[in-house]
């Protein structure tokens, strides 16, 4: 063996092994490996898997100490020299190990986990479309299942027949008297990558308004490297900012080179893909964690051959693996669903920024409600600003109104809806048109309380309460949302031993069931983590909806963002309060952008829309700038005071949580740690640099582990992160065994 060495990561995610190793190649593998290669190595005493990353022509090991690589795990590279890049700079920039960042961007199936791409079952409708309608009101009497089979089939034509099954909530033998019948028929191929359906008819490209025209024109630069390579899309919602994506994404596939599009939800996947479709046919892939891991890796490898050069995803799409990508678009690039709260904790609108640096491509940042760090990057000229501040077709915003809800108690009213929303809903049912009630809590209540000793019934694991849920059979149960510990109701307070322990709050379930009380003859559908836990539910339930099938959609934030369903003419927000109040810095921001996204769902076709906020805060500068649609006005009031306190853009954040089992030893960590935070800021003399004291956090108990936090903040980000990284070197060692440090950069939650 001769020739050059490999440098290769192996797969073991430890800060003393994860650095580069040296390996010898082995004849048999001369001239085939490549840089993104995934290679087993000898590693001590066992066999490890690996990445390569690189080569070398020497290194300081003795020749006798050098071992050849055993094996090609796979043919083709998993990772390309871009993104081993990539992983590079979120090592940095992310306080993870550089394996961590390789592992979040590899395939299902990279790291052995046996996943296979076995041919994959379809179903198709084989009869006629008409014969089958006609026949469907007598199938749903007596085979209600085989019924629910062809109502899917007549509305995508195809799909895989695993996921068939699983929306119709159907059996093999429901599926097979329909074969027997010759209404359906099975074949099997190749595993599809994620899509369902057959391709959509193309879709002719609308006309422009003059501001859709205008940032096209100005996109149109920016992609031939003669403007700002990154650029905010500031449109109100209904504005057009599809189309403006899917014109540059015209020009990039023009130019040989590929996209990704990035979307917050799972939820708004299907949507965006359906339009992408219409416009780009079988070039476009989706990539998405709700995908089975089959599904995924036959999209992966799809893409990486260059068979789809358009991608449609959630966060982690932005890994996805285009040979020439061009453009990056970061749809609602304000959520906080962008941000990965596992290690590596990384923002996918910073990486997608880092990666179209790497690669050359251009981004397009886009919202209605932009983030206050982005907006202030576009104010500041860091990056190009585009707006559309028209809604296509000049269709007006929907008319907001704040109902304050002491105003409603002290009239007498005890109802979960006000006097004036309850009408409008009377009004909008009566005229067939369709309305959203939005609530950001699940469950039936929110809180299960004693009133005689104001007992809390808390999860056992952590410190939070048990949201009080009503289960499918009518029976309730108490869970926790973090650690999904249930148990049933106490008739009898586990405080006092009273018999007044009584549920409070307000949840989705309790909304639904109110609405259905006081609207009997309406079609009414809830819609949140509860109801959409089973696969392929978020999409069915879209679907009814935009088909005009319900009546009455109540929903958490999963309805608030990218629902174009133009028979929507009323937004009820039931309590606008629930965000306002959280120990966080960005309360205000998350409150103005959820209430302004979900107003934006009415109003969207040719009737006029009105949005009704139900709160008990109708003063606060949030829900005035929400009811004027005036983000210029929440924008300004809300610099003022991220500046007065220090808090980003004018400042980087790190949060330190440290947890384990026993609180005592958590408190001590925790406190040593900001002790020698400090000291390493100040000896580093970076510019603004400070430590909060060490502190419970907000939610103190998690998961049976007890967790103190600490922040550091400073206006230099490169010394903030390199002083941390010497704190925690430095502290670690001496902590007893089981405490853990998460250490989170430019944290969004500070829970």
């Amino acid at each position: 063996m001769s020739g050059p060495l490999a440098e290769v990561i192996v797969d073991i995610a430890a800060s003393d092994v994860d650095r580069v190793f040296h390996y010898l190649i082995p004849d048999h593998l001369a001239g085939r490996l490549q840089v993104g290669h995934r290679v087993l190595v000898p590693f001590g005493y066992r066999r490890v898997e690996a990445t390569l990353v690189g080569f070398a022509e020497r290194t300081d090991l003795p020749p006798e100490r050098l071992r050849p690589i055993l094996a090609l795990r796979d043919p083709v590279p998993v990772l390309t020299p871009a993104l081993i890049e990539l992983a590079r700079w979120m090592e940095r920039r992310y306080l993870c190990l550089f394996v961590q960042a390789l592992r979040a961007m590899l395939p299902p199936g990279a790291r052995g986990e046996g996943v296979r791409l076995a041919p994959q079952r379809w179903v198709r409708l084989r009869a006629d479309a008409g014969e089958v309608r006609a026949e469907l009101e007598k199938l749903r009497a007596r085979a209600p299942r085989q019924a629910a089979l062809l109502d899917i089939l007549l509305q995508a034509g195809e799909l895989p027949q695993s996921r068939l099954l699983r929306q119709a909530g159907a059996s093999h033998g429901s599926l097979k008297a329909l074969v027997e019948r010759g209404w359906v028929e099975i074949d099997e191929r190749e595993p599809a990558p994620g899509l369902a359906g057959p391709l959509p008819p193309r879709d002719v490209p609308p006309p422009l308004t003059e501001e859709q025209a205008e940032a096209c024109r100005r996109l149109g630069e920016s992609l031939r490297g003669r403007g700002p390579r990154v650029m905010l899309l500031h449109g109100v919602t209904g504005s057009g900012k599809t189309e403006v994506y899917l014109r540059a994404i015209a020009e990039v596939l023009a130019a040989g080179r590929g996209t990704i599009c990035l979307v917050p939800e799972i939820a708004l996947t299907p949507q965006t893909v359906a339009r992408f479709r219409a416009r780009f046919g079988d070039r476009v892939a989706v990539l998405h964690s709700a995908m089975s891991a089959t599904e995924r890796l036959a999209a992966w490898r799809r893409i990486r051959a260059g068979r789809h050069p358009v991608v449609v995803g959630a966060r982690s799409a932005i890994f996805a693996p285009l040979p020439d990508l061009g453009l990056v678009i970061v749809d609602e690039e304000h959520e906080n669903s962008y941000k990965q709260e596992e290690t590596p904790r990384y923002h996918a609108r910073e990486v997608a920024l880092a990666r179209a640096g790497i690669e050359g491509a251009a981004v397009i940042l886009g919202s209605a409600t932009p983030s206050v760090e982005t907006y202030y990057r576009a104010r500041s000229g860091e990056i190009g600003l585009l707006r559309l501040s028209r809604r296509v077709a000049d269709r007006p915003l929907p008319a907001v109104e704040v109902v304050d809800m002491r105003r409603e108690f002290e009239a007498g009213n005890r109802s979960i809806f006000s006097r004036r929303l309850h009408h409008l809903i009377e009004e909008r049912l009566a005229a067939r048109q369709q309305v959203l009630l939005f609530l950001n809590r699940r469950g039936y209540h929110t809180v299960l309380l004693c009133r005689e000793c104001g007992f809390v019934l808390r999860c056992p694991h952590c410190d939070v309460s048990l949201t009080y849920h009503q289960l499918p059979s009518g029976r309730m149960q108490c869970r926790c949302h973090y650690c999904d510990h249930r148990q049933v109701p106490p008739t009898v307070c586990p405080g006092c031993g009273g018999r007044t322990i009584r549920p409070f709050g307000l949840g989705t379930q309790r909304v639904e069931e109110h609405a259905r009380r006081l609207f009997p003859g309406a079609r009414i559908q809830r819609m949140d983590a509860d109801v959409t836990a089973r696969r392929g539910t978020h999409e069915a339930i879209y679907r009814r909806f935009a088909a005009g099938q319900i009546d009455i959609l109540i929903g958490t934030q999963m309805i608030a963002k990218g629902w174009d369903v133009p028979g929507v003419t009323l937004v009820g927000v039931v309590s606008a309060d629930t965000a306002l109040h959280m120990p966080d810095f960005r309360r205000h921001e998350r409150t103005f952008a959820l209430l302004e996204q979900v107003a934006g769902r009415a109003g969207r076709g040719s009737e006029p829309g009105v949005v009704v906020i139900q709160t008990y805060t109708p003063e606060h500068y949030c829900l005035e700038a929400v009811r004027n649609h005036d983000y210029e006005a929440f924008f300004a009031r809300e610099i003022e005071e991220r500046r007065e306190l220090s808090f980003p853009p004018f400042t980087h954040l790190v949060r330190a949580v440290v947890a384990g089992t026993d609180r005592k030893a958590v408190e001590r960590a925790a406190t040593g740690l900001a002790a020698v935070w400090r000291e390493e800021l100040a000896g580093r003399a970076v510019p603004g640099g400070e430590v909060t004291p060490a502190a419970p956090a907000p939610i103190e108990r998690l998961r049976g582990r007890w967790r103190w936090h600490v922040l550091a903040r400073a206006r230099e980000r490169e010394g903030l992160l390199e002083a941390t990284r010497a704190a925690a070197a430095r502290v670690r060692p001496s902590w007893p065994e089981g405490l853990l440090l998460q250490l989170d950069a430019d944290p969004v939650s500070m829970l």
